[in-house]
């Protein structure tokens, strides 16, 4: 194949004698201009010496008037006024000569107009003094005295014009002939500089064509000796077409010297020879195909194909790309790639060994994140240009922290902590996450958290991993109230209180792998330490930790083990032991099983449950003493009102025989405080049975059934409709929900809220009353404490009536409170305190917003079936 000259064509020649011209014309250009800069310097200088001979000009001029020799000469009677009139014509054309000369310099035109002035006041003051009579009397002879003061006045101020006239022409002067001189200089230098300078880029230019042409045949030659010595195989091939104009073959024109140490065939022997000819195996083979393909397309083309020669399997990299009428394959040997593959691939399964493993301590995390009650978060750090931490990136949070901040994991995952939880940067958290990265120790530390107008007490441990921070949190509001309580019974429980918080500071939890067909185990570190031992202290199997479980407990844990072992399952259950220093603690274990290499292994968490054993009996205690308040009180209730009842009948029958007795004889006065008695002892009678309907809502009531709050909706319509009709109510709903609850207590709510807006309507409109329904998040709540359920049905009860402020909107549903006095609107004050604690009582959440004389709205939140 013969390798000719990659430049062709004349265009590096073309574009080097453009630029050879353009400079050229630029040096042309350079010398016109400081030729003419030159006659500008000089023009300048030319117009500075007119101004100053205008100068002269005009002090000789006005210098006539200041003699008095020449002044009389001027102004004889016996001369003609000519003489005069040629005067005055003289200093018009000497101020026009000068406004001409300096009307590009504002300063000196300014003066001049100023000198103008002055010229006419010295013309008019001449001809004062050439009208005044010769013959001299005393009188005449001081007003031309006085008269040539003035004359002497004017020309001295415009001898002062004309000193600042010169002395700015001094200046221009000096400044134009240094521009002249400094151009007269450099004229020549520059010329001369720009004429070497492009006859350099002549000779430059000349050499660097010369260069390129030695560089290209050098270019040549290498690539003649790349071609020769490549580890690629490069051949040149042209078509060959048969009577329909179809390939049937190619012409090898070019051949390597790799075509020798591959395929073993002299390249000068395939020259000239065709390609089925040397690979006869390329027949009917899709290379074959992908190489007419590559020709007719014109199209680049690329594959990969295996070749076995010298009982040798190899692989090759193909590459065909249209040249010249033909096409130019490079094929590159991939044999070692290929190897390289094939390791790759049993490192693969190696690591897929490895993966599997890395899988059986996910699910041993991931059940130690199930079992904890803690939060658990990941954080990485966000540093800035001089590697100070600005921010941390949230990479993990389980799915505790929804109860406590209503986010979602997934949701927050990969943003920012200045996103999330932008409090921290305002307290000693970010600090303290700080230090257990920069320290590389554990820090703990408590800090506040606000939800709903309550403080919430935390406290947390954050633990350096990586460049990021592990931390974990868990809730000590219970504990810390629990020990300010405390603190004013007795100041040894206030220490001890403080030594248990500070005990439970971190999460006592350990984690075990029960080999079942080797009977053997192991054991975290944090496990040994539970039993009060180091880690590693005794040898980990069954029978040595079986040593540790409390006697009493014995048979309850073997059969458990058996259990687990017969059916490979494993239940939660909890046990005590009694550890190395004789301390007995509760631990609560689960487990679960997993195949690990084809073997069954159980893998699961210990948790030390022995405080929250002991808080839970005296949780019991507490709700006993509870459970016997609460039946004295419902005792208390049932006696009050029953004995309060007794006498108000009486009163109300007796009240009833004296209106029928003796009604008629009452005077108009005690007829008013007859019916006062009467609505009295109606209302006692309500506040009675409203405070009893109260008492006897049941919040330990298990037994709820499925209730259709639409079957609710229309029992409670049917209650009231006279009262609907008579005040022309509308009263609209979507479809409600079905939920479990108590029916009687439910249709206590509805009636008590639609009683309400019917009682408290607006006096102009007739009331509209508006129930809709939606399914919400847990995290939608206002107070995201009572969040039992995942998710709640929130209903809203809206209506047009007359409103009420919302700062009381908390005072409404308490007991006996009241807004409007009982003379203005009838009622107890106790209904809405029924309707929040029915809410209560089926673990929902209610909430009121008003604005007065524009209605109110009741939201009620109740769990999802």
């Amino acid at each position: 194949m013969d390798f000719k000259p990659a430049h062709k064509s004349s265009k590096f020649y073309f574009v080097v004698s453009i630029i050879a011209l353009l400079l050229l014309i630029f040096t042309t250009f350079m010398a016109y201009l400081q030729v003419k800069q030159m006659q500008k310097a000089a023009e300048m200088v030319s117009r500075s010496l007119h101004v100053y001979n205008g100068i002269s000009n005009l002090t000789a001029h006005y210098t006539q008037a200041d003699s008095e020799e020449l002044r009389d000469e001027l102004l004889k009677p016996d001369k003609s006024s000519f003489a005069f009139d040629n005067y005055r014509e003289e200093g018009r054309v000497i101020m026009d000569s000068l406004n001409g000369l300096v009307r590009d310099n504002p300063p000196q035109t300014k003066r001049l107009q100023d000198m103008q002035l002055l010229l006419n006041d010295l013309y008019k003051q001449l001809q004062d003094l050439d009208e005044t009579d010769y013959e001299i009397d005393s009188t005449i002879s001081q007003y031309r005295e006085a008269q040539k003061s003035i004359i002497s006045i004017t020309l001295f101020q415009i001898r002062t014009i004309k000193n600042e006239m010169l002395v700015e022409e001094q200046k221009l002067m000096l400044k134009r002939q240094n521009s002249y001189d400094s151009s007269k200089s450099l004229a020549p230098i520059i010329l001369l500089f720009l004429a070497l300078f492009a006859l350099l880029v002549f000779v430059l230019s000349f050499f660097r064509i010369y260069k390129n042409k030695l560089q290209i045949r050098q270019s040549e030659n290498f690539l003649k000796s790349v071609l020769a010595t490549t580890d690629n195989v490069v051949n040149y091939y042209t078509p060959i077409f048969d009577e329909e104009g179809a390939i049937i073959d190619f012409r090898i024109e070019f051949a390597n010297a790799c075509n020798r140490d591959y395929f073993g065939v002299e390249p000068d022997f395939m020259i000239g020879k065709t390609v089925l000819f040397i690979f006869p195996y390329l027949k009917d083979s899709v290379d074959f195909e992908k190489m007419k393909s590559s020709y007719l397309n014109n199209d680049k083309v690329k594959f990969e194909s295996e070749f076995t020669a010298n009982d040798s399997k190899m692989w090759f990299q193909s590459f065909i790309t249209p040249l010249s009428g033909g096409i130019l394959v490079t094929a590159r040997n991939i044999t070692h790639e290929e190897e390289a593959k094939s390791m790759q691939l049993r490192l693969r399964k190696r690591l897929e060994s490895q993966n599997l493993q890395l899988l059986d301590g996910r699910a041993l995390l991931a059940n130690i994140f199930k079992s904890i009650s803690h939060i658990v978060m990941h954080f990485k750090s966000v540093r800035n240009e001089e590697g100070k931490i600005i921010d941390f990136k949230i990479l993990f949070v389980n799915d505790r922290i929804t109860p406590i901040t209503g986010h979602n994991p997934e949701e927050i995952k990969n943003k920012n902590v200045s996103e999330v939880y932008p409090d921290i940067f305002t307290s000693e958290v970010i600090g303290n996450l700080v230090d257990a990265i920069e320290n590389k120790k554990p820090v703990t530390y408590n800090f506040p958290f606000n939800r709903n107008g309550n403080s919430h007490w935390f406290s947390a441990t954050a633990i350096k991993l990586g460049d990021g921070v592990t931390i974990t949190v868990r809730e000590t509001t219970a504990e810390i109230d629990k020990a300010n309580e405390l603190l004013k019974l007795n100041e040894q429980l206030v220490i001890r209180n403080s030594i248990l918080t500070d005990a439970e500071s971190i999460a006592k939890i350990g984690s075990f792998s029960w080999y079942i067909e080797s009977n053997t185990t192991e054991i975290s570190d944090n496990f040994y330490r539970m039993l009060g031992h180091e880690p590693g202290e005794f040898e980990s199997n069954l029978e040595s930790f079986r040593n540790f479980v409390h006697p009493d407990d014995l048979e309850l844990y073997d059969k458990k083990g058996e259990i687990s072992i017969q059916g490979l399952v494993s239940d939660e259950f909890m046990y005590r032991v009694i550890t190395k220093n004789g301390e007995i603690k509760f631990l609560n274990t689960n487990g679960q099983f997993i195949d690990k290499n084809g073997s069954k292994v159980m893998i699961g968490v210990v948790q030390d449950v022995t405080q929250t054993i002991s808080d839970a009996e005296e949780l019991r205690r507490s709700n006993l003493d509870l459970q016997q308040s609460n039946l004295e009180l419902e005792s208390f209730n049932r006696v009050a009102s029953h004995d309060l009842q007794e006498p108000l009948r009486k009163i109300q029958l007796f009240i009833s025989r004296i209106e029928d007795v003796d009604g008629a004889a009452f005077s108009e006065k005690g007829t008013t405080y007859f019916d006062k008695v009467k609505k009295a002892a109606l209302r006692m009678q309500g506040l009675i049975q409203n405070l009893l309907a109260y008492s006897r809502i049941d919040s330990s009531k298990t037994d709820l059934d499925h209730i259709d709050l639409n079957d609710v909706l229309d029992k409670v319509q049917e209650d009231l409709a006279t009262t609907i009709n008579d005040t022309q109510a509308e009263i609209t709903s979507e479809n409600l929900p079905q939920i479990k609850g108590v029916f009687f207590q439910m249709e206590q709510l509805f009636a008590n809220l639609i009683g309400n807006a019917l009682k408290y309507k607006s006096n102009t409109e007739a009331p509209i009353i508006q129930l809709q329904s939606e399914k919400v998040a847990a995290s939608e709540l206002p107070d995201k404490s009572l969040g039992k359920s995942k998710f709640y049905y929130k209903i809203t009860c809206t209506d047009n009536g007359i409103g009420f402020d919302s700062k009381y909107s908390d005072k409404i549903f308490e007991v006996f409170q009241r807004l409007h006095q009982k003379t203005e609107y009838s009622g107890t004050g106790i209904g809405l305190a029924i309707c929040r604690k029915i809410v209560e009582n089926h673990n929902g959440y209610i909430y009121a917003t008003g604005k007065l004389g524009a209605g109110a709205q009741f939201v009620i939140f109740l769990p999802t079936k």
